[in-house]
């Protein structure tokens, strides 16, 4: 798969420089791309179409592309930023992931491309200011829902279970799925990030909110404050009441949902974006009978229902490039991740935030109650998308795993995240 979709990249490539011959110009504006992207990944499959689209209405831009994944993106990119040479476009997160080069002033504030009526074709969280004076740096394609239950229901009326909504209900629900066999909430923690992003997260927002998370940003609150111990104290029962699988630190997410799949969990904790490995996964039948519903109510929430949620990757462009160049950067944006690029996304099976007419596509009954109920759930702040990355995976990701088995307090890992906070992290404010 990887030898094809080179190729056909390679192809749309050479369409773009040979339509471009035929510019009344008689030259292509050229474009680098730097991007964060898996060409391998079968969640890739849509690339190399848009490209063509892309290229079949805009012949007179070329691209020029450098694709790497993961950690070696941010490290390369890192070096780039701290020089000051980097490419046309670039894969860029709207929080504190992208900082080395927010910091720098390096990413272009596209609010002057941004009228009413193009905003008003997209999900009106992604025009959420991304800046410190409300700037916009990425139209983002997909909003990350990080935190949502999947049901097997199959398994929930074997053993004549109801649908839990709250957590207490799904805690008496344990003995009587172990007793069967079974682990009722899949899970897996071994890269340690899962357990602060996909859940921590969300439970910060239900214990204390958007606007006490703001507060401990600032200072005026501190996370060693109640909220935030009581949100840890509530995965250390998750823990200790056997929610989880045994040896949930040592698990990887495909071990997890693929035990989901296997039907050896009657619950899986996950992100939304789960949901096509999910149906490639699962036995048609066996698909066809799960059901998506928020993480269950907490004592004392204060933020009903919610879901941790952040803006998903997008590209963004250059802050210093020429007239010329930005303007063709724009249509690029503008075209991928809007109605014509999320028309191709919508049809590989992903859930785009422009605003589609659903009744064009066969959308199966998982994805329509995700649909459903992302349109109306509140969304928190992901921690590590407001917050230091090395204070988030040195403290608190490692720390969570050491609440997690034991060896360390809820107040003992919140009181030493709140005094790396105070020390290091360049958004608390002085």
């Amino acid at each position: 798969m990887k030898k094809l979709m080179i190729g056909l990249l390679t192809a749309v490539c050479v369409l773009a420089v040979s339509c471009s011959k035929e510019n009344k110009n008689g030259e292509a504006v050229t474009l680098s791309v730097y991007m964060q992207m898996d060409l391998a990944h079968p969640m890739s499959e849509y690339w190399p179409v848009t490209l063509e689209a892309f290229a079949q209405k805009y012949p007179d831009i070329k691209l020029e592309f450098d694709y790497i994944s993961g950690e070696p993106f941010h490290d390369k990119f890192q070096a780039m930023a701290a020089s000051g040479d980097i490419p046309d476009l670039f894969t860029c997160y709207a929080g504190t992931r992208s900082s080395y080069l927010l910091s720098r002033g390096l990413v272009k504030d596209l609010r002057p491309y941004l009228d009413d009526q193009f905003k008003s074709n997209f999900n009106g969280a992604i025009w959420e200011p991304q800046g410190p004076n409300g700037e916009i740096y990425i139209v983002s394609p997909n909003i990350a829902v990080c935190t949502e239950i999947f049901v097997n229901t199959k398994l929930q009326k074997q053993l004549g279970l109801d649908m839990p909504l709250t957590l207490d209900e799904m805690i008496a629900q344990a003995p009587e799925i172990r007793k069967a066999g079974l682990t009722p909430l899949m899970f897996a923690n071994k890269a340690s990030w899962q357990a602060t992003s996909l859940l921590l997260s969300t439970l910060v927002d239900r214990t204390a909110g958007r606007a006490w998370f703001d507060a401990a940003i600032s200072g005026a609150a501190a996370f060693s404050d109640a909220p935030f111990v009581d949100a840890l104290s509530i995965i250390k029962r998750m823990v200790d009441t056997q929610l989880f699988p045994q040896g949930v630190n040592q698990l990887e997410d495909p071990e997890s949902w693929g035990a989901f799949v296997q039907g050896k969990a009657v619950y899986l904790l996950e992100a939304g974006w789960r949901i096509a490995a999910l149906k490639n996964a699962a036995a048609p039948e066996d698909y066809e009978q799960y059901q998506v519903i928020p993480f269950p109510a907490v004592n004392g929430e204060v933020n009903k229902g919610s879901s941790a949620g952040t803006l998903g990757e997008a590209l963004a462009m250059n802050a210093h490039l020429s007239k010329e160049k930005a303007d063709a950067a724009w249509k690029f944006i503008s075209f991928i991740y809007g109605e014509e690029g999320a028309d191709i996304l919508m049809k590989y099976g992903s859930l785009p935030t422009y605003k589609l007419d659903y009744s064009r596509y066969d959308i199966d009954a998982l994805n329509r109650q995700y649909i459903e109920l992302t349109g109306v759930q509140p969304l928190g702040y992901v921690i590590d998308g407001k917050m230091d990355g090395e204070g988030v995976h040195n403290i608190l990701d490692s720390g969570l795993q050491a609440v997690m088995m034991g060896t360390k307090t809820p107040e003992e890992l919140a009181s030493e995240y709140e005094a790396w906070v105070a020390a290091n992290d360049p958004v608390r404010k002085k």
